[in-house]
């Protein structure tokens, strides 16, 4: 329970903690002579099978290495443990689970499905065999065999047949039983007289269950069983987690079962700190230096880098000290990124969606002339060595390659998995050859693998996938390499957050080991021509380096971000509701002087008389609030441009949270909206999701290393992150130092999916109630979606500190039962064209009992942890989902599920603020805080379907009007038919993703 093995009476009672929790235990199961419990645990970074004695004593790793070892169960004589490995894969080219048996007397490990010559049932694809149980005569194993199906959103399993292989493995895998249900089945437990089996058969949302089967037919358990393993006893009964209690359960007579009550005491040690002085985006008088260059990219000669920062494209000269020269500067709503050098050094392109979506556009540095080069959803350009050829990615991730003379272009490769867009590609010098960074996925249970070297054929697109190094990942898959050297002998990549170069043959293939040029963090590595020398960004610093080594040198660039002050504003208020108390006040004037609020106080005529030195806001028709936060978010700018900053003001976000995006961008974000060069709410910004050595999304980091892990978070400091979040695969040691250093060095807020062992590492937050877990099933809810007493007891309890972040994506079908959601300019127009045709296929399917069912279950979790006194604030995870639209429908499906209006407003006002220890500042609409206000044409309080009519918001006195921002996006032609079908092209962009069914 909670990640810690404990021990009770066999009728119930005082629960003992038996593991430390830094253990991660897991599947514990008493050996036959009951003197020894076997478990897997994620202790260090992998899954690994240990044992230990039933009072904790004697802990032993019986198992190691890089591989996955999951699931034990013990021989009938005690000297053996079956269990699921990912043993005998291939780190590339994948590794499927079978079941192998360890032998507890010599250490030797043999596996026993998937062998050579070895006939069984769905072995025409790709499969994976999971959840071994032996024969009580210790003759056979049997297992859950998956196979591969392929659904709306890519590879998925399916699990519905329980099969057995002779124990030595010295026989065929036979069929045991097929579930005829369209169902999952885990966990088959064979009964001690070998008569009977038992296993567990699940659904999924929205219709979710967790079902009871013993021989072929379904038990009608009263209540929410857990997906657990079932134990028999010796007297035929079935031990079940039945309500959240430990239940004994007879299947002949179920409605009998008896409960075996008990207590346990989770003990905790919780950090304080002091929270740190966040930058809020306010002028304050001072001038402040840019941290945000994204993506430079050094000339060929060495002599000039091209970046982006403050939404525009600058030249800098390599000498330092130079002020650097503005290019091309993007309107509010618009977005640029990305340049790369032509390798003759006269002209450079780069993404650019002024054109609606994101495209490529040459830029002639001695005319200033621009030139669309490939339109309508592309990003990531770099020119082959001859000028004649464009490399880019579309929306999807594919590599697309353009012949410039021809105007013609084509697919060269499809990525390998989802998670976002790979890495940005390279040409080889010669140009036969493009390499990128990609994912592959190591099996089809858990999503998880590692950023590889893949290389292209430019001309036929066969592809080979290279490894950095043995279970290696290159940092992440945004800009982390490959980059090929003009003279082809290395590739520069990002590694344990340091700059590495591989040496490689002429057909990108690695020649040698990876050679460490920087102990400083590093990212972002671009080429001189010459191949010489190597330009990378060091936390906010440009750094050139020798490729034989040496000391690097700063690149001085000199870039200011001056915040204009705004100016002094009346908001005249017909209602106002400002976060104190339950109280709507009418006719209230609320006066903001240098982006503060300096009064609230009943309306006077005189006060909002025209005046040249104030700006009035007529609002008397309608309701204001303080502004509304979208509390999880990722930035991803790299395919929505400006549609998503700007898209969340028009709904009346005006601070938005990541969770979870590119460092660099983020950085870039923050200050282009505090200087109003973009449009958008201001941005708490994190950095990439802090993970172990294997990554799931393109903004995962990967860390094998202590030294790694600290290179990434000296980054964090340079860029003065807000948050710090770790992802699923990143172990205790990652996750106990992440929170360390984001409390004891940053003042901030540290959190990942898990409530345990989030809670024992020191961690502040949960980033949903759950989301994808590294162990089979987690920590907060059952199968069908239900918490108990443990759950919320963590997030309530006096003194925890410890606050979940909702994200409710079952509230999506509400979307049908407002239909004239889709019809909404910021939808048709605003929007990008996936993202819309989302919303108007959820608009045209009415929510079923089932999903509404569902969602009531996740809402009433919220609600009961609210009640407890415990904190949760509502995040999005846009853009998984529609950006903007998706916070109003969470508010939706937390006023249906029980919560007055002001109950659902405090989740995103009040509670958010107080969070992340800026309550002082933001979250109400009192003399004192920063101006950030919604302006709804409605009023909530009375019909809280109208909250989601913003007509305006002002973010820390800056006024965005939501027609304005909305006449900025008009209404797409150009591209409604470019894409084919954006609905199609919307689930690829979001495959992967920790809300995928199909992960």
């Amino acid at each position: 329970m909670q990640h810690v093995l404990w021990s009770t009476a066999r009728n119930g009672g005082t629960a003992k903690p038996l593991t430390e929790p830094g253990l991660e235990p897991n599947r514990p199961v008493y050996a036959p002579d009951g003197r020894l419990v076997a478990f897997c645990a994620y202790k260090g970074g992998g899954f690994h099978l240990w044992t230990m004695r039933p009072d904790g004593s004697d802990l032993r790793q019986r198992t190691e290495g890089p591989w996955d070892d999951r699931g034990p169960a013990w021989s009938p004589d005690g000297t053996r443990i079956a269990y699921a490995s990912e043993r005998g894969g291939d780190p590339v080219q994948g590794s499927p689970y079978r079941i192998h048996v360890l032998d507890l007397r010599t250490g030797a490990q043999t596996r026993v499905t998937g062998l050579p010559g070895q006939e069984g049932p769905h072995q025409e694809g790709p499969w994976e065999d999971f959840d071994p149980a032996w024969t009580p005569d210790g003759k056979r194993i049997l297992f859950v065999r998956a196979k591969a199906v392929t659904g709306p959103t890519g590879q998925a399993l399916e699990a519905r047949t329980v099969a057995a292989v002779p124990a030595d493995g010295t026989g065929p895998v036979v069929v045991e039983h097929t579930e005829t249900e369209k169902a999952q089945v885990m966990t088959p437990a064979p009964a001690p007289d070998g008569r009977r089996l038992a296993y567990l058969r699940t659904t999924p949302s929205p219709a979710a269950s967790c079902t009871l089967v013993v021989d072929g037919r379904r038990v009608d358990v009263a209540g929410d069983i857990a997906p657990v393993p079932p134990r028999w006893t010796k007297d035929g009964e079935l031990l079940l987690t039945v309500d959240g209690r430990f239940t004994l359960v007879r299947p002949e007579d179920p409605g009998a079962a008896t409960e075996l009550p008990f207590d346990g005491v989770l003990t905790v040690d919780r950090p304080r700190y002091r929270v740190k002085e966040y930058d809020l985006g306010l002028a304050e008088g001072r001038v402040r230096p840019v941290r945000g260059v994204h993506l430079p990219a050094l000339a060929p000669d060495g002599s000039s880098i091209a970046f982006a920062a403050l939404n525009t494209l600058w030249l800098a000269d390599t000498s330092g000290g130079k002020a650097p020269r503005r290019l091309r500067r993007a309107e509010p709503t618009g977005y640029l990124l990305g340049p790369s050098w032509a390798r003759d050094g006269r002209s450079l392109v780069y993404a650019d969606d002024r054109d609606g979506l994101l495209g490529v556009y040459r830029r002639d540095l001695a005319t200033g002339k621009e030139t669309a080069l490939a339109t309508g959803g592309r990003v990531h350009p770099a020119l082959s060595p001859d000028g004649r050829r464009l490399a880019c990615l579309d929306m999807t991730g594919r590599l697309v390659v353009r012949d410039l003379a021809a105007g013609t272009e084509r697919v060269l490769a499809e990525p390998l998995g989802g998670g976002g867009l790979p890495g940005r590609p390279s040409w080889s010098p010669d140009g036969s050859r493009i390499a990128l960074c990609d994912r592959n996925r190591l099996n089809l249970r858990f999503r998880e693998g590692y950023n590889l070297v893949r290389v292209v054929d430019a001309t036929t697109g066969a592809a080979k996938l290279h490894a950095v190094g043995p279970h290696t990942s290159l940092a992440d898959r945004y800009d982390s390499g490959p980059v090929w050297s003009p003279d082809g002998r290395w590739m520069a990549v990002i590694v344990e957050s340091a700059l590495c170069l591989l040496p490689v043959t002429p057909d990108g293939t690695p020649r040698g080991e990876l050679r460490t040029l920087t102990t400083e963090p590093a990212d972002h590595p671009t080429w001189s021509g010459d191949s010489r020398t190597l330009l990378y960004l060091s936390g906010a610093r440009l750094r050139l380096i020798g490729v034989d080594g040496g000391s690097p040198r700063t690149v001085r660039v000199p870039l200011d971000q001056r915040r204009p002050a705004p100016a002094d504003t009346v908001v005249h208020a017909g209602r106002l509701w400002d976060g104190t108390g339950d109280t709507v006040r009418e006719d209230v004037d609320i006066v903001v002087r240098g982006g503060r609020i300096a009064a609230v106080a009943p309306h006077r005529a005189s006060r909002t008389a025209r005046r040249s030195s104030r700006r009035h806001i007529d609002a008397s028709g309608g309701t204001v609030l303080p502004g509304l936060w979208d509390t999880h978010t990722h930035p991803w700018q790299s395919t929505y441009g400006g549609r998503q900053t700007a898209g969340q003001l028009t709904y009346g976000i005006t601070t938005a949270v990541s969770l979870g995006g590119f460092a660099y961008e983020q950085a870039r974000v923050r200050e282009a909206v505090a200087t109003g060069q973009l449009a958008g709410p201001r941005l708490l910004t994190t950095g990439e999701l802090l993970d172990g050595g294997r990554v799931a999304y393109s903004m995962g980091r990967a860390h094998r290393t202590r030294a790694g892990l600290r290179r990434s978070l000296e980054r964090a400091e340079r860029l003065d992150w807000d948050f710090v979040k770790t992802y699923v695969r990143a172990p205790g040691w990652v996750m106990e130092e992440a929170a360390r250093f984001a409390h004891e060095r940053l003042g901030v807020r540290s959190g990942s999916h898990f409530l345990s062992p989030g809670i024992q590492s020191g961690q502040d937050l949960t980033s949903h109630l759950q989301a994808t877990q590294r162990a089979e099933s987690g920590h907060a809810t059952t199968a069908t979606g239900r918490s108990y007493d443990d759950v919320l007891e963590i997030y309530s309890a006096r003194g925890a500190r410890f606050a979940m972040i909702a994200t409710p994506f079952t509230s999506a079908p509400l979307l049908g039962a407002d239909p004239a959601l889709a019809d909404d300019p910021r939808v048709t127009a605003v929007m990008p064209p996936w993202d819309a045709a989302q919303v108007r296929k959820g608009a045209g399917e009415p929510p079923t009992t089932d999903q509404l069912a569902t969602l009531r279950r996740e809402t009433d979790v919220y609600r009961r942890i609210l009640a407890a006194g415990g904190l949760v604030a509502l995040g999005t995870d846009q853009p998984l989902v529609p950006v903007g639209l998706s916070l109003h429908l969470g508010l939706r499906a937390l006023h249906r599920g029980g919560l007055s209006p002001v109950e659902a407003l405090r989740t995103v006002t009040v509670l958010p603020a107080r969070l992340f220890g800026v309550a002082d500042d933001l979250g109400t609409v009192e003399r004192g805080r920063i101006a950030d206000l919604t302006v709804v044409d409605g009023d909530p309080f009375t019909d809280f379907s109208t909250l989601v009519r913003t007509v305006s918001v002002l973010r820390g006195g800056v006024p965005y009007d939501t027609d304005d921002l909305v006449s900025a996006f008009p209404e797409p032609t150009r591209h409604e038919r470019e894409g084919g079908d954006w609905l199609e092209v919307g689930h690829l962009m979001r495959r992967g993703g920790c809300c995928d069914p199909g992960v």
